[in-house]
């Protein structure tokens, strides 16, 4: 195992001499204003960085969290992990951002020859700055942390409009919004990939690969994709080797006519993600033509209240509500809409739907990225059948992928009792092992990391 982690890259020499690459990515959907992106020199830039000094982690401490989160199959790890956190430059609809992120190391272990470079894209944690991993004391580090643990350096950002520590956000935090993650998230791996060859190189023993393995869960699945679709026009110097997006919803239309059709868990999720699209596109509308606006609850001007504040707390306690019906959310104009799928009658909600599902996007597809996709068959958030279309529709537009769909696994745990698979599949892909997946979307079967007690039998 450890021959694959050191199989190294060439390196090619730099041409000093050819022109400044222009970002060639589409921005500006769904009726925005026109604008340009910032020219490349000014972003991805580090600007500061310090070591999280209560987050230093023997292998035996990371084999604790491993026990404490049910995946002991995973230990004893290999490495520890230190874990630094750092701010950089980056871009939001043309204008110049700070944010920030984590930067994870293995420690305590033989170094590998090349280090291995992950960019680790988090799952949903809020959407305002007290929510940012970067400032949380355990989950936001932590989760790097257990790659790094596996002998992966990761670089692993915050989001735009999710600062955990110095001057808050200027933009805000969109969730499921492809062009502002993936923006944010290449950047963030410039800036992580500088440091760590420059000011930080000390902290790490060993030089890093060329290449670049993307991971995300969950939102971060979502974020997974859309930034290796959209690398080629933002990042073109990213040579990403392979992705694992897991738990995701690479489809928006199919959830959000799930949750709008019948109350699920994904309701009200839609319903917040829905509401930040409209902070980001801005569009000449209100959130009433969204929401109900009435009595008891006003979910418009409460939601539209809450996005223009700047919690201490990572908290939505003004949404904590009883309902039980999907008419006691949304506005009865968009319901019929997206309940029968006529995203143009349910303008502009409709244009944020599709643009930001992978095979309706504006964003070309100009790459052939070996993908992992992971789904959990109890998932009642992102629904495997209702993202089977989808996927189709990928494997006829380019798109390379295999699947794995966890039997029994919830939403979270198709994560967590796949991580056996997902680090033996990046493994494989740093090692070159031959794979020619049939682009199927795969059969519940039994995850590797499954506890004895959920009963998998012989699947």
């Amino acid at each position: 195992m450890l021959l694959l982690l050191l199989a190294c890259t060439k390196s090619t020499p730099v041409d000093d001499t050819a022109p400044a690459f222009t970002p060639t990515l589409p921005v500006a959907a769904c009726g925005m204003a026109p604008y340009d992106l910032l020219p490349l020199d000014q972003v991805g830039l580090p600007l500061d960085w310090d070591a999280l000094d209560n987050f230093a982690l023997t292998s035996g401490g990371v084999d604790a969290l491993l026990g404490l989160v049910g995946v002991e199959g995973l230990t004893p790890v290999p490495y520890g992990a230190s874990v630094y956190r750092f701010r950089y430059t980056t871009q939001d609809r043309g204008a110049l951002q700070e944010s920030t992120g984590l930067i994870a190391l293995p420690t305590g272990g033989a170094a590998a020859e090349p280090w291995p470079v992950v960019l680790m894209l988090h799952g949903f944690a809020g959407t305002f700055d007290a929510c940012a991993p970067s400032g949380d004391d355990l989950i936001g580090p932590a989760q790097p942390a257990l790659l790094a643990s596996q002998g992966f350096v990761v670089i692993a950002p915050d989001y735009i409009g999710l600062n955990g520590f110095g001057e808050g956000s200027t933009a805000p935090h969109a969730p499921l919004i492809g062009e502002q993650v993936a923006i944010g998230s290449l950047d963030a791996w410039r800036a992580g990939r500088a440091l760590l060859e420059g000011e930080m190189a000390e902290a790490l023993e060993g030089p890093l690969r060329d290449d670049l393995l993307i991971w995300g869960a969950s939102q971060g699945g979502h974020a997974a994709v859309f930034t290796e679709l959209a690398a080629p026009h933002y990042a073109p110097e990213a040579d990403i080797l392979a992705v694992v997006a897991s738990t995701t919803a690479h489809d928006l239309t199919a959830v959000v006519q799930d949750a709008v059709t019948r109350y699920t868990d994904a309701s009200g999720l839609s319903a917040l993600a829905l509401a930040r699209m409209w902070s980001w596109y801005a569009p000449d509308v209100g959130l009433d033509t969204l929401l109900v606006n009435e009595e008891p609850y006003y979910f418009a001007d409460t939601l539209a209240a809450l996005l223009d504040s700047d919690p201490e707390e990572c908290a939505f306690d003004d949404l904590v509500v009883e309902v039980d019906a999907v008419e006691e959310i949304y506005a009865p104009g968009f319901l019929s809409a997206a309940q029968a799928a006529d995203w143009d009658a349910a303008a502009p909600w409709g244009c944020f739907i599709q643009e930001n599902s992978l095979s309706m996007t504006s964003i070309p597809r100009a790459s052939q990225v070996p993908v992992l996709l992971i789904y959990g068959e109890d998932d009642t958030l992102i629904v495997p059948p209702l993202q089977e279309p989808d996927h189709a529709a990928m494997c006829d537009d380019g798109w390379v992928s295999e699947t794995l769909q966890c039997a029994g696994a919830p939403h979270p745990e198709a994560t967590l009792w796949s991580l056996p698979e997902q680090f033996a599949w990046m493994r494989d892909r740093l090692a070159g092992v031959p794979w020619d997946p049939e682009c199927a979307f795969a059969e519940p079967a039994c995850c590797a990391g499954t506890p004895e007690d959920e009963g998998c039998g012989d699947r």
